[in-house]
């Protein structure tokens, strides 16, 4: 009796399965492009410290369309207020910022700032927050709390594709 390997009627893989194959074997010895560097994650952390800088200076001078111009025009923007979806675009935080009375400035101070670069041109940004609304008439109110935001790279820029901001809730104890 012949051992089946040395059958005169040897099987072979069609040739669909062996294109398969070569392929998934070429795949799988490309280069997975550029490695994502330690220097290149501090340029997103510097550039996106830097953007948020901009962002402040643009509400302390009461420039409300250059402010909404940091915000993403993606569909996939979002920003959250207390736990409540509160902006469904870019748009629609223009809008809010747009209302303002002229002269009305915010300015912000920013505290344990940390920037998490995600990846190439993706951060991640949290901070606690400290913020005063002052009016031309010299209303002033003051807040702070949380901030968490994606910043996303844009068109040669910075812009906050999603965010969070929150107060703290006296708790009961």
């Amino acid at each position: 009796m012949r051992h089946p390997s040395h059958s005169p009627h040897r099987r072979t893989l069609p040739g669909a399965c062996l294109a398969s194959v070569a392929i998934w074997l070429g795949l799988g010895c490309q280069s997975a492009g550029a490695p994502f560097t330690e220097a290149h994650a501090a340029a997103i952390r510097d550039s996106v410290s830097a953007a948020m800088q901009e962002f402040r200076d643009r509400g302390n001078a009461a420039d409300w369309e250059a402010a909404g111009d940091i915000y993403s025009n993606s569909p996939a923007f979002r920003f959250y207020e207390n736990g409540v979806l509160q902006y469904r675009s870019a748009a629609d935080v223009r809008a809010a910022l747009g209302a303002f009375p002229p002269g009305t400035r915010i300015e912000t101070e920013y505290r344990d700032t940390d920037v998490v670069a995600l990846a190439p041109g993706l951060a991640h940004v949290r901070a606690r927050f400290e913020s005063t609304l002052t009016g031309a008439d010299g209303f002033a109110f003051g807040f702070g709390g949380a901030v968490t935001m994606i910043w996303a790279h844009e068109a040669g820029t910075w812009r906050i594709l999603s965010g969070h901001s929150s107060s703290p809730i006296p708790r009961g104890e």
